[in-house]
């Protein structure tokens, strides 16, 4: 087995601290719990409001260390994507009083399950949170856990791609009480259908999005319906659809849409539409303020 590389971890620091000296990006440093607990050590970080850990080894030992580390009292910005952290280290940050200012927290692509997030769902901790990313386990039960918190109350911004969800945890945003504050809703890679978005498209809850991403859910002509027809997302600005089954028709259904005025930007990359339906979305005045429609690659003329 070879032997570990033995990192300078003052000059980490000093290289990932911004000039004010209260953000610190660590991101791809092949960083694993005990260079995080090294890192902790130092009174470099103290005061340090930010912290960017994302592209790294960190597991629930690093992270267990931080929350319980005086030093990140201030902390109002974590990101963990895509690193090891399990519901154990999340239960861990969602019981740290050192974590009470925190507003932004991204755990996507770990190994969280439904267990993680009814422990940040219940958490008096995580109150301030208004960024929240999770996953990747979460599926139907966790989102029900997160859309019926009596403490996350001011999410604007909610993350919840690749998690295994289907129609009942789309129903389960929709019915939700406490994310009416909602802005920014991302249910790319899973598994919602027409009758989940008609669900999403039919909620009071969500009017005040402004950014809806559906990539690879299979929505079929029936979302796109749903979606065309909603007085729920007139807000909207930018809705991506990318390989969402439309065809032809779900194509039409949306370029005929008299609800979507605000939409600047909309993605049908992979959906099968053809040139003439296509053609529809050229000088099209149900979109007034539209500037990107994607089919393929490339973005087409409107």
């Amino acid at each position: 087995m070879a032997e570990k590389e033995v990192k300078d971890i003052d000059s980490l620091i000093d290289q990932g601290l911004n000039d004010e000296n209260n953000e610190l990006d660590l991101r791809e440093k092949e960083l694993d719990d005990e260079d995080l607990i090294k890192v902790l050590e130092s009174d470099k970080v103290k005061g340090v409001t930010a912290m960017f850990l994302e592209f790294n080894d960190i597991g629930d030992e690093g992270l267990k260390a931080l929350v319980e580390s005086d030093k990140m009292k201030f902390l109002t910005a974590l990101n963990l994507f895509k690193n090891k952290v399990t519901d154990e280290g999340v239960q861990a940050l969602a019981k740290s009083k050192n974590m009470l200012n925190l507003s932004e927290l991204i755990l996507s692509d770990n190994e969280i399950t439904h267990e993680g997030a009814k422990m940040v769902a219940t958490s008096n901790i995580l109150g301030s949170l208004v960024s929240l990313w999770m996953g990747d386990k979460i599926g139907d039960e966790g989102v029900k856990a997160l859309a019926t918190s009596e403490t996350l109350t001011r999410i604007t911004q909610l993350s919840l791609y690749r998690n295994n969800i289907g129609n009942e945890g789309a129903l389960a945003i929709a019915q939700s009480k406490n994310l009416s504050n909602l802005t920014e809703l991302n249910l790319n890679w899973n598994y919602i259908e027409g009758e989940g978005v008609e669900a999403l498209a039919g909620s009071a809850t969500l009017s005040n999005l402004e950014q809806l991403t559906l990539t690879f859910n299979p929505i079929g002509l029936r979302g796109a319906e749903a979606i065309a027809g909603s007085e729920n997302f007139r807000n909207l600005t930018l809705l991506d659809l990318y390989e969402t089954d439309l065809g032809n028709m779900g194509a039409r259904a949306l370029a005929e849409s008299t609800s979507l005025p605000n939409l600047e930007t909309l993605v049908l990359i992979h959906n099968d539409v053809g040139s003439g339906v296509q053609a529809l979305f050229k000088d099209n005045k149900n979109f007034p303020k539209m500037k990107d429609v994607y089919f393929f690659t490339a973005k087409a003329e409107v």
